[in-house]
């Protein structure tokens, strides 16, 4: 749907809601919605991104198809989102040789390849051959690892930065909020709690249309076991540069514990939003987000179970390769992140907080 149509079908609806306010209970949204009597793009925007997409409203809504109002919020919140995660990144679309099935294959391909011509060029091919120590720098070195993933690491998070300003910039403008620490305190313990993917108080409706808690509590796997991950990485990265302990690291240390939780905790997560996600597809969505949940769901879990493997198989002959693939994985992971479904977090976690300073929430 063109842009201006897209806003001009949200605005008719989103008006028809704020004269019925049957659902102003389920969540954010429609509180928020009542304190607007005119709805712009930057509005329509920041309630979109404020919905979990629970579709408590759908199911309740007495005006939604073959009602001669069409009201389908979960619908056009969903194609409005879409819109956001293109409008915000620069460039506004990945290169093209990193789209699609081909181009991502490719992608990881070369920088796969580029990992082993690496190990050989600078005589550290025997990695192959196992048994090994376990230590990543035995594929590549210190050096050699901080510049294949830190590079698109770092341009990855410049471009989610300045998205995310000027999302903020347009949805609320001044920056003096974002330094409201008691709203803070609020918009984070809701984030952490996921607080808004109860609907109205029952759960979302998954996966049949009745409300149901488990897509909450596989999101929270997924958030807490992606959390760990990284801490995983942030503690190795301490113990190395600030205490000179080198891996690998025993299985009862911090790096290795938190790494192991996580991987686990996000697999499950991921597989379970996965089987639920095609028990749900029936539920109101467009199919461009559809395809961008399940890419980033099947991503995220190629980035744990191949991190588990080469936790696992760590001092055997499966290591090396096992981490040719993981790596490979991050990279591509790391350079497509502002263009994929990764990106909702941030966009929802300024709506929140938006939404709590509005309301004075503290």
């Amino acid at each position: 749907m063109p842009f201006e149509e897209l806003f001009a079908e949200a605005e008719r609806q989103l008006n028809i809601c704020n004269s019925c306010r049957y659902c102003a209970g389920y969540c954010p949204v429609w509180p928020a919605l009542e304190l607007r009597t005119e709805l712009g793009r930057a509005d329509i925007t920041h309630l979109a991104n404020l919905c979990h997409d629970c579709q408590d409203c759908f199911t309740a809504c007495m005006y939604t198809p073959p009602h001669e109002f069409g009201v389908n919020p979960p619908a056009v919140f969903s194609s409005v989102r879409e819109d956001t995660y293109r409008r915000y990144v620069w460039p506004q679309h990945s290169p093209a040789w990193l789209r699609g099935r081909v181009g991502l294959g490719v992608a990881f391909a070369a920088v796969a390849a580029l990992l082993v011509l690496l190990s050989f060029a600078t005589g550290r091919g025997e990695v192959f051959a196992g048994p090994t120590r376990g230590s990543a720098y035995e594929l590549v070195s210190h050096t050699l690892m901080v510049v294949v993933v830190a590079v698109p690491a770092l341009v990855s998070v410049l471009t989610l930065a300045r998205a995310a300003w000027l999302y903020w910039r347009d949805i609320h403008g001044p920056l003096a909020p974002l330094l409201d620490l008691p709203s803070w305190r609020s918009t984070l313990r809701q984030v952490a709690t996921l607080r808004h993917q109860t609907g109205g108080a029952e759960g979302c409706s998954y996966p049949e249309g009745e409300p149901s808690a488990v897509r909450r509590r596989f999101h929270h796997l997924v958030m807490y076991g992606f959390l760990l991950t990284f801490i995983s990485t942030t503690s190795a990265a301490i113990l190395e540069q600030f205490f000179d302990a080198q891996p690998p690291y025993p299985y009862l240390s911090v790096p290795v514990l938190t790494g192991l939780v996580g991987g686990v905790a996000a697999t499950a997560g991921c597989s379970g939003l996965i089987v639920l996600k095609r028990r749900s597809d029936h539920l109101q969505s467009t199919e461009g987000m559809r395809r961008a949940d399940y890419a980033m769901l099947w991503a995220l879990l190629l980035l744990m179970l191949t991190g588990l493997v080469v936790l696992f198989g760590r001092s055997t002959i499966i290591f090396a390769p096992a981490l040719v693939v993981h790596l490979a994985a991050v990279v591509v992971a790391f350079a497509v992140a502002p263009y994929t479904k990764f990106v909702h977090w941030i966009y929802r976690l300024l709506s929140v907080h938006k939404d709590n300073v509005e309301r004075g929430n503290r």
